[in-house]
């Protein structure tokens, strides 16, 4: 890697790290791309060279905000056995992430959801792919010889999501405990799951 493609990766890396800190505290809509540019030490017109548009640098925030908690689950389930109890921390680490940027949660185009809605099912490299992979085969496919489903552990993964990506956006809209659902998902999602 040449020095100049180096140092254009540790600004992004920078910009990146300061934008999540604004859409964190200001949320998407209140965040503006001049205080980044002041904040960090560059023009706006450096931050839309990189990202191309505000919308591109919150999909980066997003999908760094993905990689950190797959991390997290990763590191959760490692040594645990029971699927059951894999399922609950996976539970437990989704709702949290969303519970802690509360504030960057809004109903319209470009909340968090708006990212989660737009896989690419075709392109093995797409990070949601990547993660539901991982939740299939280390989660899903235990839960699914456990409870003898007819169902395959991508079919579950997606039935998860679905269910819990609903429960999300209900909770965003009437602002209830979203932590104190987390059995209720899994109780509905084993009930869909075991039903042939």
């Amino acid at each position: 890697m040449s020095l100049k493609k180096k140092i254009e990766e540790i600004k992004r890396d920078l910009i990146l790290e300061e934008a999540s800190k604004l859409f964190q505290s200001e949320g998407y809509e209140n965040m503006k791309i001049a205080d980044l540019a002041s904040i960090v030490g560059v023009s706006v017109g450096s931050i839309y060279t990189l990202f191309g548009s505000k919308e591109n640098l919150y999909n980066n925030y997003i999908l760094n905000q993905i990689d950190y908690y797959l991390e997290i689950l990763e590191n959760e389930i490692k040594n645990v056995k029971d699927p059951y109890e894999k399922l609950k921390i996976l539970t437990n680490i989704k709702f949290q992430a969303f519970t802690s940027h509360k504030n960057i949660l809004h109903i319209g185009v470009n909340h968090p959801l708006f990212y989660i809605n737009t896989y690419n099912f075709t392109d093995e490299d797409d990070v949601m792919m990547h993660v539901y992979m991982f939740i299939s085969e280390n989660i899903m496919e235990p839960l699914r010889k456990k409870i003898s489903t007819t169902k395959t552990a991508l079919e579950m993964t997606l039935l998860y999501d679905s269910l819990s990506t609903a429960m999300v956006k209900h909770w965003v809209i009437v602002n209830d405990d979203l932590m104190q659902r987390s059995d209720e998902l899994l109780e509905s999602f084993l009930l869909i799951t075991k039903n042939r």
